[in-house]
């Protein structure tokens, strides 16, 4: 029988109800973690927890607005209530307004920066005091091509914000590699989510011709990268922005 990853470990998820985030949960929780699932929908919320338990899992819930800050001490205080430690932070959530630049407000350019950089940024604050008290733990954050690339179907502030996004991880990997925590983001391309599922056919089509590997990737798949770097097979791994989109870009 196979050694569980992260046997022994809690793991805090936010994003937690679709996409990524649902996969991950399911996947942390497989490899032993006891999950920490946030989201804003208490209903699905409850399904993952159900699901992860009658497969034999650990799963606490928090239904919340990652955007309200309070949130994420709320989340740290629960994984220390249910099992004295935290071990993994994997922030899965995000969003994206369509407004183009000569249409954009400040308050919708300050939504998006709110959830998808300074939400992360302060919930990792909150988390990186606990995993320095137990010897170290892993920061992941699931970022998006739009960080090194630009994509013209977006707004400014998603790409503005998830490039924010990976130079926090590169400064949290440098001010605390000595504590022995490790940070890490991915940058998924086009994924097959519910998200996708309203494109349009010709959409849908040009973003195939786009992809070397001719496919949509899976939640499942962005959530087994997550899961190596949220364990120890990536143990010399720290600061890394991990561009999985089926060939469409390249680092060089």
């Amino acid at each position: 029988m196979n050694e569980q990853l992260l046997s022994g470990k809690t793991a805090v998820i936010t994003g937690a109800t679709s996409g990524v985030g649902y996969a991950s949960a399911l996947c942390f929780a497989r490899e032993g973690a006891c999950v920490i699932a946030s989201g804003r929908r208490t209903d699905r919320l409850l399904g993952l927890q159900k699901n992860i338990e009658a497969q034999g899992g650990r799963c606490a819930v928090l239904a919340g607005d990652i955007a309200d800050l309070t949130l994420g001490e709320r989340l740290c205080t629960l994984a220390v209530e249910k099992t004295g430690r935290l071990d993994i932070l994997l922030y899965s959530a995000g969003m994206a307004l369509r407004s183009r630049t000569l249409d954009m407000t400040p308050g919708e350019w300050e939504t998006v920066m709110r959830v998808n950089v300074t939400a992360a940024m302060f919930l990792a604050q909150k988390c990186i005091p606990l995993m320095r008290k137990q010897g170290g733990g892993r920061i992941v954050f699931i970022s998006s091509t739009a960080a090194k690339n630009t994509n013209q179907g977006a707004s400014p502030s998603y790409d503005a914000s998830k490039a924010a996004m990976n130079a926090v991880i590169r400064h949290l990997a440098s001010e605390f590699a000595g504590d022995h925590i490790y940070a890490n983001a991915i940058c998924p391309g086009p994924l097959d989510t519910e998200i996708t599922e309203t494109w349009t056919p010709e959409h849908r089509a040009k973003v195939l011709a786009s992809l070397p590997l001719g496919r949509m990737g899976t939640a499942e798949e962005i959530a087994d990268a997550a899961l190596f770097l949220a364990s120890e097979k990536s143990s010399y791994m720290t600061g890394e922005t991990i561009l999985m989109n089926g060939g469409r870009y390249m680092d060089a």
